[in-house]
C-alpha cells in the first residue's frame, strides 16, 4: 500500500499490518504476483478460493466414501 507522508511529502512503500505473514509467505505471494502479473490482493484472494474449493471437494469425497461404506 502506498501512503504520502504528509511531513515530507514523500510516498512509501508500507505493509498493511492487520496480518502477520512469515517471510516465505511474501516470498510466494512475489512469485505468484511475477508470473500472474496481478496484485497482492487478487493473488490472495484466488489463492483462497482455490483452497476453500479444494477443502470443499475433499469434505465432499469423504462423505461419499463414508455413504459406499
Amino acid at each position: 500500500m502506498l501512503e504520502e507522508n504528509n511531513e515530507s511529502g514523500k510516498t512509501e512503500l508500507r505493509t498493511s499490518k492487520g496480518y502477520r505473514l512469515k517471510v516465505s509467505t511474501h516470498s510466494l505471494i512475489k512469485s505468484l504476483q511475477e508470473l500472474t502479473k496481478y496484485d497482492a490482493d487478487t493473488v490472495i484472494t484466488e489463492s483462497c478460493l482455490l483452497m476453500y474449493k479444494k477443502i470443499l471437494a475433499e469434505k465432499e469425497s469423504k462423505t461419499k466414501t463414508n455413504i459406499i461404506t
